[in-house]
């Protein structure tokens, strides 16, 4: 009788584990597939905004790297979080160049349009981005965003208009992307370009670049719950009244959404 006793634990706790280990595999999976879906929608991209807000109710990403072309250090980091609704709020810090400081930014992210209602994925972006922690003088960007999946293919594009407070520079950005996902991860193609709008007249436009544009193929692979990426391709700026520099610039980073 004590044997039968013993042999029946033993098999409840056996079923217990087995319930508990279905359940961690489960909620893995399920974390995986958030987090790869996020990274083909190029909701983790470090060069574009996302055209629909993230599969969880936050995410954080974050990259470095280097410009050959500027020579200097890459590096951005941003975390949002779905307040309400469509209505995310984004905060991130980006190092610049032209300020040799690190840049917070401060924002939010609309989605208007969802795929399965409209046709395609919308989002509009509005972001103040200071000159540094300790100088708040910076400029005000609004950004819009139209995706769209097919299939195992995302395709995504972002409009993007910035000034300073005072309108003595202004810029637009084109930025588009093509990702796909196979398997367990995400690859594709990213691409940006930057050009100044009109005269710029702020004390600093010297060193500001007139044109700017960086591109290359990149690759997500989900590790666990996170996304480890990689991006390298050509590079190039050219200054207020100079020449264009052509270089590589590379970077490497992680992200997750929660």
């Amino acid at each position: 009788m004590m044997m039968l006793r013993a042999g029946a634990t033993v098999c409840v706790f056996l079923a217990l584990s087995s319930v508990a280990s279905a359940e961690e595999l489960d909620v893995e999976r399920s974390q995986v597939s958030s987090v790869l879906k996020a990274a083909s929608d190029s909701e983790l991209s470090p060069l574009l905004l996302g055209a629909s807000l993230a599969s969880e109710r936050a995410l954080a990403l974050g990259s470095g790297g280097y410009d050959t072309a500027r020579k200097s250090g890459l590096f951005d980091s941003a975390a949002e979080v779905r307040v309400w609704g469509p209505l995310a709020l984004r905060v991130g810090v980006t190092y610049s160049d032209g300020t040799r400081r690190m840049r917070p930014s401060v924002g939010g992210r609309l989605q208007l349009l969802r795929q399965g209602a409209h046709g395609v994925d919308g989002s509009l972006s509005s972001f103040f981005k200071s000159e540094g922690f300790n100088e708040m003088e910076g400029e005000i960007e609004t950004a819009i965003a139209i995706g769209r999946r097919f299939d195992k293919y995302y395709l995504l594009g972002n409009l993007a208009y910035g000034q300073d407070p005072e309108g003595n520079e202004r810029d637009g950005e084109l930025r588009f992307s093509a990702m796909r996902q196979a398997g367990r991860a995400a690859l594709g193609l990213e691409v940006r370009g930057r050009s100044a709008i009109g005269p710029q007249r702020a004390p600093n436009s010297a060193v500001e670049p007139r044109l700017d544009a960086v591109g290359g193929p990149i690759a997500m692979v989900s590790v666990g719950s996170f996304v480890l990426f990689a991006e390298a391709g050509p590079s190039a700026f050219k200054l207020q009244g100079g020449g264009t520099r052509w270089g590589i610039a590379s970077l490497g980073g992680v992200g997750s959404v929660f």
